[in-house]
């Protein structure tokens, strides 16, 4: 996130303010000890390496605590008849000396939604079994263990743009907004940190974090990235009372220590609402002086210039609290790049109501257009609650209405219309029984160029190629909005852009209502969808609205709008290379291919070997179970495909542990893939040419492959009735399988990735699997 420039606001209005302030405070009393964590690791429980005992006594040589924090979905695997979690937390107990190290056990769930942790639970759930996101929240709160928001992202996921689920807001404490296993510390991004602003204005509260996700041997080595904990002491009952309490910091700096108090009260608490709040800031990091200090609330942001270039210091000032809702924490920027984030404190009105996730639609509205404003209103009581809700536009009434809500309860994309308004400043004030609970200001300009409004309501497949191209749309003088409520009855529009959903999530957010067909029926200006990657809901879309212009790429829809992609990564991964990897240890080497190479020739592509996998500009990318991929090889790996390559992955059967598993697991796992490689061997006594270990299947024949695991939204190609696994290694990390799968295809982003369960197209196979490799893995019209 360097020269980020505090690009922090998510419909925000961003107001950089120098103060200068001299009023001294009674300081507070420093009851807490900082300690460095690192608080989501895995090892060979699931996809990374060694023991949590080997993780464990690791970490305890650089920091204070480890979370091993194994992906769910291997947990039910057991080791010597012992369940995995069981033998993880009896682990983490023999690591914990009071006073030295603190080991800490949990789990990771991961869907298409995103990857929570789960701490300190034997229980565990799995994405096979519970995978939407209602699932989780509904488990979480019967079950009432901690938990943490990973890596929030286009990756990953972002949690459906963190859907609020009141009740387990008591329950996910945490999230990262840095994460990462490179050697650089550099693991705070732009895209996790906006995704923490969005989830406090959701009504999330949670603390951030800065983990390694390691998934190699270097448990809190891997880089200086901690996550800070205010503890009253290193045992386990004051690390975990920490981390509850939401008293963390996310920091690139392994020795920063931050301290920050409202009114006395440390970082992470929630206390009644007050019209000021005395915020105390104490920094210290000998040696690494600050380049920037901001004080970030969710009204605007404080820089604190006066702090710059200053590796210690103390800082108090008074503040305004807006609203009845209201948080601050702590942005600092020191003078060698890295970062550290504070938890936020919160100030919050009596009220068991709450307003949050207020949005203007259009986004930004001109006097021309019609404003409607959409938010959620919940209960934060146990106990069913009645109110009245007020809402006023600068300062006069325009809306009223009795409340009535369960324990717990949430109304979502309440919609309030306002018409047009005049040009100027303009403030929304939402009152309950007459106290203020939140506001939201935003400014209506003169109507100027075309208006296009994009639907993101549907689970839509918005692509940062679309997100570049709208941007410069309006560098054109244009305005791009986004449809914050239902798609309908936005006045003044000139466009309307679907682009359909993407594959995953939830169905029943694809789907458009009623009233939103007929409204898009009946659209008087442009209606454009563009595809997804989700094939049936484009059929769906497209059949339903037959009045669009439909377009299967960000360049059509370019043209359409007039503009240019000039030096756009778009037109760069269309270019008719397939790049070959060859420098990992792979299985099959130049010499081996040359009947591949050969057809491929003769379909125009360029075949490219390559030792290093860098940006890839051409159509495919082929790694035949290879092993040792850096970090940096990973995110080009997950880039080329989101940008809209195809990746040809295979492994090879655990038959004296030949397969790569682990390695090319973890490339699937940063594509959140919905298939992974089982470490085993396939046999098969029935179908096979010559040996049980040569099996043939869907008339491929597959020399001594492993089996596929498939857990989400992905296509079987080739599977076996008769074909069993068996592990072969004796290691006892096989997972079973009811079908023997050994070929799958899945879209992730704008791309295709096929997974095979071994390479069919060396010379020794290639004439006997020519159709499969012809007509399904390079069916190149």
């Amino acid at each position: 996130m360097k020269g980020l420039n505090m690009k922090i606001g998510i419909k925000l209005s961003i107001t950089i303010v120098l103060l200068l302030l001299t009023t001294v405070f009674a300081l507070p009393n420093f009851d807490y000890q900082i300690y460095y964590g690192n608080l989501h690791s895995h090892t060979s429980y699931s996809d990374g390496r060694g023991t949590p005992e080997q993780a464990y006594a690791h970490a305890s040589k650089y920091a204070d605590v480890l979370a091993v924090t194994d992906h769910c979905y291997f947990l039910k695997i057991p080791v010597n008849g012992q369940s995995k979690t069981y033998l993880t937390q009896q682990a983490a107990r023999s690591a914990t000396i009071p006073g030295k190290f603190v080991g800490l056990q949990g789990f990771e769930w991961t869907a298409g939604s995103g990857h929570i942790n789960v701490y300190e639970t034997l229980e565990f759930i799995s994405r096979d079994e519970k995978g939407d996101l209602k699932d989780f929240y509904e488990w979480i709160t019967k079950v009432k263990k901690l938990a943490q928001f990973n890596h929030p992202g286009v990756t990953f996921g972002n949690f459906q743009d963190f859907w609020f689920w009141p009740e387990a807001d008591k329950y996910v404490n945490l999230i990262e907004v840095g994460n990462g296993n490179w050697s650089s510390a550099d693991v705070i991004s732009e895209e996790m940190f906006n995704n923490f602003i969005l989830a406090l204005n959701r009504g999330w509260h949670l603390s951030p974090t800065a983990n390694q996700d390691n998934h190699k041997e270097n448990w809190a080595s891997a880089n200086d990235a901690r996550t800070g904990i205010l503890a009253k002491s290193l045992t386990y009952e004051d690390i975990m009372e920490a981390l509850w309490n939401r008293r963390t910091f996310a920091s690139e700096d392994k020795t920063a220590k931050l301290y920050f108090y409202a009114d006395n009260n440390i970082m992470g608490s929630i206390l009644p609402y007050r019209e000021k709040a005395n915020l105390y800031i104490y920094y210290s990091d000998k040696g690494d002086p600050v380049s920037k200090v901001y004080i970030v609330s969710q009204s605007r942001s404080y820089e604190l210039s006066e702090l710059s270039g200053k590796s210690e210091f103390e800082y108090s000032g008074t503040f305004d609290v807006v609203d009845g809702y209201e948080w601050f924490f702590v942005y600092i920027i020191q003078r060698d790049g890295n970062e550290i984030v504070s938890a936020p404190v919160w100030f919050e009105t009596d009220s068991p109501f709450r307003v949050n996730y207020i949005r203007v639609g259009p986004e930004k509205p001109s006097v021309n257009q019609n404003v409607q404003i959409t938010f959620d209103i919940y209960n934060v009581s146990e106990n069913p609650q009645q109110g009245t809700l007020t809402v006023l536009l600068n300062g006069k009434s325009v809306y009223s209405e009795r409340l009535s809500l369960k324990p717990y309860g949430i109304e979502y994309d309440k919609n309030i219309q306002l018409g047009k308004l005049e040009a100027g400043n303009v403030r929304i004030d939402f009152l309950v029984d007459g106290k203020n609970v939140q506001s939201v200001a935003f400014e209506v300009s003169e109507k100027v160029g075309l208006t296009i409004l994009i639907d993101k309501l549907h689970e839509n497949d918005i692509s940062d190629e679309l997100l570049s191209l709208l941007r410069k749309f309006e560098e054109q003088g244009n305005t791009a909005i986004f449809a914050d409520t239902v798609l309908k009855d936005y006045n003044d529009v000139d466009i309307v852009l679907i682009p359909t959903p993407k594959q995953g999530g939830l169905d029943f957010f694809k789907d458009l209502m009623p009233d939103e067909v007929d409204w898009l029926r009946e659209f008087k200006g442009k209606l454009i969808l563009l595809k997804g990657s989700d094939e049936e809901y484009f059929g769906k879309y497209s059949e339903l609205l037959q009045n669009a212009s439909v377009v299967t790429s960000v360049e059509e829809l370019a043209n359409i709008l007039g503009v240019s992609l000039t030096n756009s990564t778009e037109t760069k991964q269309h270019r008719k290379v397939v790049y070959i990897d060859q420098g990992h240890s792979n299985d099959y080497y130049k010499d081996k291919l040359s009947k591949l190479e050969s057809f491929l020739k003769t379909k125009g592509f360029e075949v490219a070997y390559i030792d290093k996998i860098q940006a890839i500009d051409g159509m495919y990318l082929i790694i035949m179970n290879g092993k040792g991929y850096s970090d940096d090889e990973v995110r080009n790996i997950v880039s080329f495909v989101k940008n809209g390559g195809i990746l040809i992955i295979t492994s090879k059967s655990d038959y004296n542990n030949g397969g790569n598993t682990e390695d090319l697991n973890a490339i699937l796992d940063a594509l959140n893939s919905p298939v992974r490689f089982n470490d085993d061997q396939v046999i098969d006594e029935i179908n096979n040419y010559g040996a049980n270990y040569k099996v043939i299947a869907g008339n491929v024949r597959f020399y001594s492959p492993c089996s596929l695991l498939v857990y989400g939204n992905a296509q079987v190609l080739i599977s076996s009735d008769t074909a069993k696994s068996i592990d072969s290694d004796g290691q006892n990390d096989a997972q079973p399988v009811d079908k023997i799968v050994l070929a799958a295809t899945f879209k992730s982003g704008l791309g295709n990735v096929f997974v095979l369960g071994k390479a069919v197209f060396s010379d020794y196979d290639y004439e006997l699997n020519k159709d499969f490799i012809q007509n399904v893995l390079f069916d190149v019209k």
